[in-house]
């Protein structure tokens, strides 16, 4: 084979990465862009009660929190539910609740957070107490996914609430992995006290744009940037109340 001969493969397959790159890039961008018109449908408790028994078979959900409402969403196009508790106070967008998302094909557990004030005791873990408590939580959820899961790294993670009309920092200690096989990730946060605070999973990124690729359900933040506020309890009983009189007409 002459230079020129291999010069000219060496051309293609150089033009060949650039097209694998931009079109990677593209796709990227269009499923991020996707995530604009991300939207949730209310339903009734007793339509989706069976997932929340599912919810609490695996996980316990914390004291003090009750029933607030469920919407049909999608999870990078995963049909699911997202749950929301609140307590009596400090409630609303922005305010302590317990979010959790699962999956509505197989029930499966796609993430939870405890956005509560207890938790702004920022007396954190030593990354080798994070990284057992995660491991053991991660075996018990699902031991498939975290045979596939390598750890990239054990840092300190911040979030903000608001409690008593005041921005609460609360913090844990975030260990977050990759897994390979379907080029996604997954994270645990772990509070001072040693319970989790947050598990998400199956969750995409596109690292050319250093940015999240899978919806944000759990973040009150995402809700309000993309109009998706969470009713207020007044606004979901006039919601059942509209409901009821268009079934007695």
């Amino acid at each position: 084979m002459n230079i020129q001969n291999i010069l000219g493969m060496k051309k293609a397959i150089i033009i060949l990465m650039a097209l694998i790159t931009i079109l990677t890039t593209m796709t990227m961008t269009v499923k991020a862009n996707s995530l604009k018109t991300a939207s949730m449908e209310e339903v009734s408790y007793d339509d989706a009660q069976s997932y929340l028994e599912a919810f609490q078979k695996v996980i316990k959900i914390p004291n003090g929190y009750s029933f607030h409402s469920v919407n049909k969403v999608k999870a990078d196009g995963v049909q699911a539910y997202l749950f929301r508790l609140e307590k009596s106070e400090n409630k609303g967008m922005n305010g302590e609740h317990y979010s959790f998302v699962i999956s509505e094909k197989d029930k499966q557990v796609l993430g939870f957070t405890n956005m509560d004030k207890r938790y702004s005791n920022t007396k954190m873990l030593s990354k080798s107490e994070t990284e057992k408590i995660a491991k053991d939580f991660l075996l018990k959820l699902d031991n498939s996914l975290a045979s596939e899961l390598k750890n990239l790294w054990i840092e300190r993670h911040d979030e903000e609430i608001s409690v008593n009309g005041k921005k609460t920092v609360i913090a844990g200690m975030k260990y977050k992995c990759y897994r390979a096989s379907q080029n996604d990730y997954a994270w645990v946060i772990v509070g001072f006290d040693g319970s989790v605070i947050t598990f998400e999973r199956n969750i995409k990124w596109n690292n050319g744009e250093h940015k999240r690729i899978t919806e944000k359900w759990l973040h009150d933040n995402w809700l309000a940037e993309n109009n998706l506020n969470i009713p207020t309890e007044e606004q979901t009983l006039k919601n059942l109340q509209k409901k009821l009189l268009q079934m007695e007409l």
